[in-house]
C-alpha cells in the first residue's frame, strides 16, 4: 500500500468555517446586492436573509473576515493588496445563471490547489488537489466513487502527483477496499496522533464535501455493505464530540461521493485539457514575481481558461484573457528590444470600447503605439493617446522630453507608459509632463474585471481618462487599483 506520512501538521487543510452552501449563496448574493458598505452593514444584510447569527446580539466583525477568507479558499474571489474581496467569474456568473451553478462550482472545485493562498497547508505540498479528487470520481477502476473514510486515510496526506503515484494510489484504493472493518479501524487507530483523523473527518465531511454537495458537484449514496454497515468515530480533542464518516446525519451509515452525472462530460473535458499530474504554481515559481501576481493568476487567468472549457460560449472571454496574460508575460520577459511587448499592447488597447482605432507606429523618434480615442463629450470627435511599452529591462530609461516630444509630434493628449515596474526616481521624473505611467498588471486587472462583467466584453474608458487627465505627472497605478476595487469589491 502507498506510503504516507500522515501527520496533523503535514496535510491538506480545508476550511472550515461555513459548511452550509445555503450560507455561502446567500453570502454571494448580499456581495451582489450592495457596493462600498462596510462588514456591519454586511451583517445586517445577511441577518435579513435569516443566513448570519452572531454569538451577541451585535456579532462579531472577525467572524465575518473568517467567512470572507473561507470564501477565497473554495474560490469564490480574493482580496486585494486593500483588503477588498474581489468576487471571481465563476461567482458571477453564480448570480446571472442560475441553470449553471454546479459548473461554475466544478471550475472552482478545479482550481483548488496546495500551495494555496488561502490555506494553511504545509508549502511543501504540491498539488492539484480539485484535479485528482475529479478524476478519482471519473476513474473506471474504483467504481467512479470515493468512500469517505478511504478518501480522509489517502488523500489529505498526498504532496505530490504524477502518473506512477497516482497508479500506486489506484492500487492501493482497491487494496484498503478488500481489508476488513476491523483492519482499517486498526489502521487508524495506530496511525491516529492527538485526534487526527477526527480532524480529517471533521474538514472533509462537514465542510469540504458538504459545501460541494450543496451546489449539486457532488452527490452523497448510502452503502450500508460497505464497512459490513459499520461506521468509524473518533473522539475530537477534549470535546465530548465524535466525528465519523457516515454519510446520514445522527446515524451511522457509511457511503460515499460521486460526482454528479450531469458534470461527468464537463469534468472530461476539464481533465482532458489540464493535467492533474501538473506541478501547481507557487511562490517559490522563478516566473512568479509577487504573491499579487500568484493570486490573480489563479482566480481570474486559470479560471477563465477552465470556463472557456465548460462553457464554449466562453472563448472570447478566454481570448480576452489569454491577450492579457501574455501581455503582463511580455512586459516582464519580452525581447530585449520591446517589440514583443508593443505588439501585444495592440489587442489590449483595443478592448477599451472608446478606442477606435490603435496602430503600433514603433521606431526611432516616435511613440510605440498609437490609440485614436471616441469622446463622448464632444459628440462625434476625437482626440489621440500615446502609448509607451517599457520591459522589465528598460523601464528604468524613461526619457520624459523624449516622450513629450512624440507627445507633439502626433497631437496627442497625453502619453501613458506601461511597464512591470518603474522606480522612484522614474515617478520624480515626470514632474511636469502629460504623461503617466502605470504597472501592466494593474491594467491587465482593470481590463480582466471590465470585459468579463459587460455583456459586449469591452472595457471603459472614460474612467480612466478622468483618472490620468486629473494625474499627470505621476504613476496612477493606484488609482487604477481604487478604480477596479471600487467598481467591483467589497470592503470586508
Amino acid at each position: 500500500m502507498i506510503e504516507l506520512e500522515r501527520d496533523k501538521n503535514n496535510k491538506w487543510i480545508f476550511q472550515k468555517n461555513i459548511s452550509s452552501s445555503d450560507l455561502i449563496k446567500s453570502y454571494v448574493e448580499v456581495l451582489n446586492e450592495i457596493k462600498d458598505i462596510d462588514k456591519t452593514q454586511i451583517q445586517d444584510k445577511l441577518r435579513e436573509k435569516n443566513a448570519y447569527t452572531g454569538r451577541s446580539i451585535y456579532g462579531s466583525l472577525s467572524t465575518m473576515g473568517v467567512r470572507f477568507s473561507q470564501m477565497c479558499f473554495y474560490m469564490f474571489g480574493y482580496k486585494s493588496d486593500r483588503g477588498i474581496f474581489i468576487p471571481t467569474q465563476t461567482t458571477f456568473n453564480m448570480l446571472h445563471d442560475t441553470n449553471a451553478k454546479n459548473k461554475n462550482m466544478l471550475a472552482n472545485l478545479f482550481s483548488i490547489q496546495y500551495p494555496h493562498p488561502y490555506s494553511k497547508t504545509p508549502d511543501n505540498f504540491k498539488i492539484y488537489a480539485g484535479r485528482l479528487i475529479l478524476k478519482l470520481l471519473t476513474e473506471e477502476r474504483i467504481g467512479k466513487k470515493l468512500y469517505i473514510d478511504e478518501f480522509a486515510w489517502f488523500l489529505p496526506f498526498l504532496k505530490t502527483l504524477n502518473h506512477e503515484i497516482y497508479e500506486d494510489l489506484i492500487e492501493s484504493i482497491l487494496e484498503y477496499r478488500q481489508l476488513s472493518f476491523t483492519e482499517k479501524n486498526q489502521l487508524f487507530n495506530d496511525s491516529n496522533d492527538d485526534g487526527l483523523f477526527a480532524n480529517c473527518f471533521h474538514e472533509i465531511k462537514y465542510y469540504f464535501i458538504t459545501i460541494f454537495q450543496g451546489f449539486g458537484v457532488f452527490q452523497l449514496i448510502e452503502d450500508r455493505s460497505h464497512n459490513n454497515n459499520q461506521t468509524f468515530s473518533f473522539k475530537h480533542g477534549n470535546t465530548p464530540t465524535f466525528r465519523t464518516d457516515s454519510v446520514v446525519p445522527r446515524k451511522k451509515i457509511p457511503g460515499y461521493i460521486r460526482l454528479n452525472p450531469n458534470l461527468v462530460d464537463a469534468t472530461n473535458a476539464l481533465l482532458a485539457s489540464y493535467s492533474p499530474f501538473d506541478i501547481p504554481t507557487s511562490l517559490d515559481n522563478s516566473h512568479v514575481f509577487s504573491k499579487k501576481e500568484w493570486i490573480e493568476d489563479l482566480y481570474e487567468t486559470e479560471m477563465i481558461n477552465y470556463l472557456a472549457v465548460i462553457f464554449p460560449s466562453y472563448d472570447r472571454q478566454r481570448d480576452i484573457i489569454n491577450s492579457l496574460a501574455d501581455m503582463t508575460h511580455k512586459s516582464k520577459y519580452g525581447s530585449r528590444d520591446g517589440k514583443d511587448f508593443e505588439n501585444s499592447l495592440k489587442p489590449v488597447f483595443e478592448l477599451f470600447r472608446e478606442v477606435l482605432n490603435v496602430d503600433i507606429i514603433s521606431g526611432s523618434g516616435d511613440t510605440d503605439i498609437l490609440c485614436t480615442v471616441e469622446d463622448p463629450n464632444l459628440g462625434t470627435d476625437h482626440y489621440k493617446v500615446n502609448v509607451d511599452a517599457k520591459t522589465g529591462t528598460s523601464a528604468g530609461n524613461l526619457n520624459p522630453a523624449r516622450l513629450g516630444r512624440h507627445i507633439q509630434k502626433n497631437s496627442s493628449r497625453y502619453c501613458i507608459v506601461v511597464a512591470p515596474r518603474f522606480s522612484r526616481g522614474t515617478v520624480l521624473d515626470l514632474e511636469g509632463y502629460p504623461i503617466v505611467i502605470v504597472k501592466a498588471e494593474s491594467l491587465a486587472t482593470y481590463l480582466s474585471k471590465e470585459c468579463l462583467s459587460n455583456s459586449d466584453s469591452m472595457a471603459d474608458y472614460i474612467e480612466i481618462n478622468d483618472i490620468i487627465s486629473n494625474n499627470l505627472g505621476s504613476d496612477v497605478t493606484s488609482k487604477f487599483e481604487e478604480l477596479t476595487d471600487s467598481k467591483y469589491g467589497i470592503q470586508i
